[in-house]
C-alpha cells in the first residue's frame, strides 16, 4: 500500500504540494512559536542556578536581577557579621544595567567584592582569570553575550559606559539564545562599580551563602529586617514561573490554533484525493481488496505527505528564528551555525505524526464506506 500510495502522491502533484505546503507551515510556526519558548525557558534557568544555595538579602518588591533594590552598604555590613552567614563566601553585590550605545540588549554592571566574585559566577566556567584580586580597576570578567557584542577575547580592552575595561576573564555561555543576566554581565570590583555609576556607598543587595552548619531554609532575616526581602532560590523559581505563565499560555493558544487549522486543510485534500478515487477504489473493493488495505492507503498517504511537509519546516525553522531575532534587535545573526534543540526535534516530529494521522482518518473512513457498485458507475 505505501508505493501505491507513493504513486498516488506523484500522479497529482498539485493537490501533493498543498498539503506539504500545509504542514511545513504548521510545523514552522508551531516550532518556531516553541523554540522561542524553550529558549526562554532554558536562560532563566540559567540564571536560577546564580541563585542555587544562596539567599539575596534585597529591598521589597524587586525580586531577580536585583537591580532595582538600593541598600545602604553599612546595611549590607551588618547582614555580613551575622552569626548565620558566612562572610568568607558571602558578598555585597551591586547591579546596575548599562545600555550601550551598538547593542540593543543591556549590558549589566555587577559589583562585587574582589575575591568573592565564586559567589556569582560558581555554575560558570570561566576561560582566562575569575577572580578580581590584585588587579587594577578597570579590569573585569564578562559574560559570552558581552564577550561576543564587543567580539572581546582575554587581555582585550572594552568600552562601557565611556569607561575603558580590560577583559581580564570571559564565562562560558549559561543560556542557549535567550539573554541572561550572568551573559550579558560585566563583573567588576564594587568600589569600581560604586563610582562609574555615581553609587558611593549603596549596593543592591547582599548574596548571602551560610555557615556549613546551617541550611539556607534555616536563616530567618525576614523577622530581623522586615522592610527587606529574603530571596531564595524558590522564590526564583517562582518569579520564573509567573514571568512565562501568561507566555506559555499564549504561545500554546497560538500552536494548537495552527495545528487545528493544519488538520482540516489537508483533510479537506485528502478527501479531494477520496472523491478523485472513487472509482479506482471501487475497483480495488471489487477484486477483493480489504477494507483495511484501503484505509492504510488513505493514512499511509497523509502521513507521508506530513512527513515530507515537516522534514522541510524542520529545515527552515533555523533561518526563520534567526529572522525573527532580527526583527526583534539581535545583531551578528549567524544563520549557518544555529541548531535546533533535541526536545524540539521530537516534539515537532510528534506533531507531524499526529497531523498526518487524524486529517487521514476521516478520509480514509469515508473510503472504506465506497459501494463497489456504486463506485464503478462513478464518472
Amino acid at each position: 500500500m505505501i508505493d501505491i500510495a507513493l504513486k498516488d502522491i506523484k500522479a497529482k502533484k498539485g493537490r501533493a504540494a498543498m498539503c506539504i505546503v500545509g504542514v511545513m507551515v504548521c510545523v514552522l510556526l508551531i516550532g518556531t512559536v516553541n523554540l522561542v519558548l524553550y529558549e526562554m525557558e532554558s536562560g532563566l534557568e540559567g540564571d536560577l542556578g546564580t541563585v542555587h544555595g544562596k539567599l539575596y538579602f534585597e529591598k521589597n518588591g524587586t525580586g531577580f536581577p536585583p537591580h532595582g533594590s538600593i541598600i545602604s552598604e553599612n546595611l549590607g555590613n551588618e547582614v555580613m557579621n551575622r552569626s548565620e552567614v558566612n562572610p568568607d563566601k558571602s558578598t555585597k553585590a551591586l547591579f546596575m544595567p548599562v545600555q550601550t550605545d551598538n547593542f540593543s540588549r543591556y549590558t549589566m554592571i555587577v559589583g562585587l567584592s574582589p575575591g568573592r566574585e565564586e559567589t556569582f559566577i560558581e555554575n560558570v566556567t570561566v576561560k582566562g582569570k575569575a577572580s578580581l584580586v590584585g588587579e587594577s580597576k578597570n579590569s573585569v570578567i564578562i559574560g559570552a553575550q558581552v564577550a561576543e557584542n564587543f567580539n572581546a577575547t582575554v587581555g582585550s580592552t572594552i568600552t562601557v559606559s565611556n569607561n575603558k575595561y580590560k577583559v581580564i576573564g570571559i564565562m562560558k555561555p549559561m543560556g542557549t539564545g535567550w539573554p541572561l543576566t550572568i551573559d550579558n554581565s560585566v563583573i567588576m570590583q564594587l568600589s569600581h562599580a560604586q563610582s562609574v555609576t555615581e553609587m558611593p556607598g549603596l549596593i543592591s543587595t547582599v548574596i548571602i551563602v551560610p555557615k556549613e552548619s546551617i541550611d539556607v531554609a534555616e536563616i530567618d532575616l525576614q523577622n530581623a529586617y522586615p522592610s527587606y526581602s529574603i530571596y531564595s532560590q524558590n522564590d526564583t523559581q517562582k518569579t520564573l514561573d509567573d514571568n512565562l505563565s501568561q507566555i506559555r499560555i499564549f504561545f500554546n493558544m497560538i500552536s494548537v490554533f495552527i495545528f487545528g487549522i493544519s488538520v482540516i486543510i489537508i483533510m479537506i485534500v485528502m478527501m479531494m484525493s477520496v472523491k478523485e478515487k472513487t472509482k479506482e477504489i471501487g475497483t480495488m473493493r471489487a477484486i477483493g481488496t480489504r477494507k483495511r488495505s484501503i484505509l492504510a492507503l488513505i493514512i499511509y498517504e497523509s502521513l507521508i505527505l506530513s512527513l515530507i511537509g515537516g522534514i522541510i519546516g524542520i529545515i527552515l525553522m533555523p533561518p526563520t528564528y534567526n529572522m525573527l531575532g532580527l526583527l526583534m534587535g539581535a545583531r551578528d545573526v549567524n544563520f549557518l551555525s544555529f541548531y535546533i534543540p533535541t526536545p524540539i526535534i521530537i516534539q515537532v516530529l510528534v506533531i507531524v505524526f499526529i497531523i498526518g494521522t487524524f486529517s487521514g482518518l476521516l478520509p480514509a473512513y469515508i473510503a472504506t464506506r465506497i459501494s463497489p457498485i456504486n463506485a464503478l458507475r462513478y464518472e
